[in-house]
């Protein structure tokens, strides 16, 4: 696993026609991830939503969230929402520190439990500047970026 500090949660995708000339896009670390689309930017935009479900699931259902793999030639990258991607830097932290990670986060941040569950949990409800707080009061640091960057 990355250094949590430093994890950018960019996902290859990999984009293959079907029969039907369509696009579809999986993800060789999400196998439970499928969808498609009527071309690149569809298909891209498909995967980048089913990915950000997939990460919500699994963060439900308390199952690991892989670090992303690397790119292999003619990948394509797909991140989950910003919120997603807090959450689950939050949920290793918690997952870390064992028994009590809530209450020891509540104490950091000066809230409740509900507070910090509503944090923890893909539905929650937080807002972003909570989860930014909660990220800064375990040391981590937000960094929201937008990258560009040429095919392989």
């Amino acid at each position: 696993m990355q250094d949590v500090n430093s994890i950018v949660f960019a996902y290859p995708i990999s984009l293959e026609p079907d029969e039907d000339g369509r696009l579809v896009a999986t993800s060789v670390d999400f196998p439970e991830l499928a969808t498609d689309g009527a071309d690149i930017g569809e298909a891209l935009a498909n995967a980048t939503d089913a990915l950000d479900l997939v990460i919500r699931e699994r963060l439900r259902r308390g199952e690991a969230v892989p670090d992303p793999s690397q790119r292999q030639s003619g990948d394509f990258c797909a991140c989950p929402e910003h919120v997603t991607a807090y959450r689950v830097a939050l949920s290793r932290w918690a997952q870390s520190r064992g028994r009590g990670a809530q209450r020891e986060l509540a104490q950091l941040l000066n809230k409740g439990e509900t507070h910090v569950r509503r944090l923890l949990s893909p539905e929650g409800g937080a807002t972003m500047k909570s989860l930014v707080q909660a990220l800064a009061a375990i040391g981590l640091r937000a960094e929201p970026t937008v990258a560009v960057m040429p095919r392989s």
